[in-house]
């Protein structure tokens, strides 16, 4: 991927938190609350308000969530911590989005009010960054 040349860099790279999973299960509270300086929160469920292109198929998850790292890497660069909120339900879309960001914190969340994987809830363990 090249290199993003239209913003001033940061002394410093903010870094990328991925808060995934399937619905209902508190991505957003966590995003919200977990405690970083110059943090901006990117909740997957307000960008539909501004993507209003894209839709709950696998295609349109897809495109919403590459959109998300893209803006993500944006915001790093420009020195902000960035949490995302989003369920980024498919393992190979999570392999994607390691080649855009490649020092992407996952932080896969489950719990007793996650929604079962279902075709209407989908979600596929497996594809987080190796660490």
């Amino acid at each position: 991927m090249g290199a993003i040349h239209r913003v001033i860099p940061a002394d410093k790279e903010g870094t990328i938190y991925w808060f995934h999973g399937n619905s209902g299960v508190g991505k957003t509270h966590l995003a919200l609350h977990y405690d970083k300086p110059n943090k901006i929160v990117l909740d997957a469920d307000d960008f539909r308000e501004v993507w209003t292109d894209l839709d709950f198929s696998k295609k349109g998850r897809w495109e919403q969530n590459i959109r998300l790292a893209k803006l993500a890497r944006l915001l790093s660069i420009q020195g902000y911590n960035v949490c995302i909120a989003s369920i980024c339900p498919y393992a190979n879309l999570r392999r994607e989005i390691n080649k855009i960001i490649p020092r992407v914190i996952w932080v896969y969340v489950n719990g007793p009010d996650s929604q079962k994987p279902s075709v209407e809830y989908p979600f596929e363990e497996g594809g987080w960054s190796e660490r």
